[in-house]
């Protein structure tokens, strides 16, 4: 059968400032490049054609979206323009939506079932931060103050990622050793497992996210052990259907008050991902012992990558140094980008409906041609020899790319992923 293309924008932005599959790495600049063409059929005469469009460049910049005309009967035709500014990073590929036609008897491909334009978007994401408030984070500030400290770097750093995050991103926010109650909790982190902020999305959730972090400062220790049961506890509880949530945990410390067996605590995160197929990012800052922290955080899901690491390089977790702003940002928008470049959200049409069972998902290696069609499998249980499965087979939200499928893609710099939707029903 062969397919009428009409591709669609994919691929969402990261802070504005990284640029779909144009770096590699880590790396929290990128310049971006995009826009494909469609050429719509003629009707009684009339014409279409579709606009091209190009990615614009990071650190703030913009990309301009085509112009398309749509014919129409009788030979007239209009059109309409967009322009957007789209952003993500060599982890997040480009996605195209196809349309299946038929194909007539003279061999030739018919028109698609259904004319309908489909927004292709990776999954939203949500987070649990998790933040160090000890002692040995320096003095206290409020946002915009420039007082000499981790803590206030870091409030600044947060306070700037919260404002320039994409609309719809959830985030929940909690400190330690603030919510350790006692030694008793070390085991479960009960009081950990609830937000001081608790999870809502982006913007509506800056302010109290703000006055949170105003309000809050540096007292105590780092017990690791309860901070990380309560990351766990609290993610896994406000996990929804459709959106990709993830645990950041941010220290300058090592463990301390609880176990400090780094075993322990990588058990934590290890036991999390495999249960409840959550990942849990570890950012340090200076005082922090980075083999430590790479050992907590290589068994919890994060990609091995090169930049912002503390110790040897490559790495899984990630130094920001004293809390330096630019750092901060670069790294949270790194996380950003890995936790949501290898789960889609399902596509939905405004004309027509999607057949879960008629979907198929092609990889392109560098963004060329063969593609390497992907093998659908039941769920993430039957991932291994890769390939791709719904989150939900009775009634999908996402498609999400297996561990070994997932990985290929990310390291791929100009990756790009096909999602075909089969002849549409009414």
């Amino acid at each position: 059968m062969g397919f009428r293309s009409l591709p669609v924008a994919a691929v969402l932005g990261v802070l504005g400032v990284i640029a779909a599959c144009s770096s590699s790495g880590d790396d929290s600049s990128s310049s971006g490049g995009g826009g494909a063409s469609a050429t719509g059929g003629a009707g009684g005469g009339g014409t279409s054609s579709g606009g091209t469009s190009s990615g614009g460049t990071s650190g703030g910049g913009t990309s301009g979206g085509g112009t398309s005309s749509g014919g129409t009967s009788g030979g007239g035709a209009g059109g309409s323009s967009a322009t957007g500014g789209a952003a993500g990073d060599a982890g997040i590929p480009d996605v195209s939506f196809n349309y299946d036609g038929p194909v007539e008897d003279d061999g030739s491909v018919g028109d698609a079932c259904a004319a309908t334009t489909v927004s292709a978007e990776p999954a939203p994401l949500d987070m649990y931060i998790m933040l160090d408030n000890s002692t040995s984070m320096g003095a206290d500030c409020d946002i915009g103050q420039a007082t000499t400290s981790k803590w206030c770097y870091g409030v600044n750093a947060l306070s700037q990622f919260f404002q320039a995050a994409p609309p719809g991103t959830g985030v929940a926010l909690q400190y330690f050793p603030k919510c350790w109650k006692n030694a008793g909790e070390c085991l479960t982190g009960a009081s950990c497992a609830v937000a001081d902020v608790p999870l809502g999305q982006l913007p509506g959730n800056l302010n109290p996210l703000q006055q949170s972090l105003n309000t809050n400062g540096p007292s105590g220790g780092t017990p690791m052990e309860a901070a990380l049961h309560g990351l766990a506890t609290y993610t896994t509880q406000n996990q929804q259907p459709g959106r990709v949530m993830i645990g950041v945990f941010i220290t300058d410390g090592v463990p301390e008050d609880c176990t400090t067996n780094v075993n322990t605590l990588a058990g934590i995160v290890q036991s999390h991902l495999l249960t409840d197929k959550i990942k849990t990012f570890v950012i340090g800052m200076d005082g922090a012992d980075f083999v430590k922290l790479d050992s907590i955080a290589a068994p919890g899901g994060a990609s091995q990558h090169s930049n912002f690491c503390g110790g040897a390089s490559p790495c899984y977790s990630y130094d920001v140094d004293n809390g330096n702003p630019a750092a901060f940002s670069a790294v949270l928008a790194a996380i950003q980008k890995s936790a949501v470049a290898c789960q889609f959200a399902m596509p939905t049409a405004d004309g027509g409906i999607v057949d879960p069972t008629k979907v198929e998902v092609s990889y392109f290696p560098a963004g060329n041609p063969p593609a390497q069609k992907l093998t659908k499998v039941q769920n993430a249980a039957a991932c291994a020899g890769g390939g791709w499965y719904y989150d939900n087979n009775a009634n999908p939200k996402s498609i999400l790319l297996c561990p070994s499928s997932c990985t290929i893609v990310q390291l791929d710099t100009k990756a790009k992923v096909d999602i075909s939707l089969g002849c549409l029903g009414s």
